[in-house]
């Protein structure tokens, strides 16, 4: 009688094993991302578990009240004299550029007009 059996399952039609083999397949797919998501799920709640425990555990300072502190020097610094000055430094710079690479300009014929800084 076992030998009948083993015959019985080894005549199985090839559509019947495709579709063991489909639902071997399925399942294991859906196990995979079914982990994946509860991962990511932890992940994500440790950050959010971590990060208000680091909060809590912060000490808070307290800062000392200060007497009136002195008051603070100004200095006043007129910019127009400092965009003047910026505007002569570049100018300078520029005509000392065209006067090494051989094409010498005179110092009125350059002219600053606006000054952009760049990042």
């Amino acid at each position: 009688m076992g030998l009948n059996n083993l015959i019985f399952l080894a005549e199985e039609s090839l559509g019947a094993t495709m579709g063991k083999a489909g639902l071997n397949t399925a399942m294991g797919i859906s196990i995979v991302f079914i982990t994946l998501a509860f991962i990511s799920c932890v992940i994500a709640l440790e950050g959010k578990i971590f990060t208000s425990f680091s909060k809590k555990a912060a000490p808070k300072t307290v800062e000392p009240k200060q007497e009136e502190a002195a008051p603070a020097v100004v200095e006043t610094v007129d910019t127009a004299s400092q965009d003047e000055e910026i505007a002569a430094v570049i100018t300078a710079a520029i005509a000392a550029f065209e006067a090494e690479t051989g094409y010498a300009v005179p110092a009125d014929a350059l002219v600053v007009r606006s000054i952009r800084r760049l990042r």
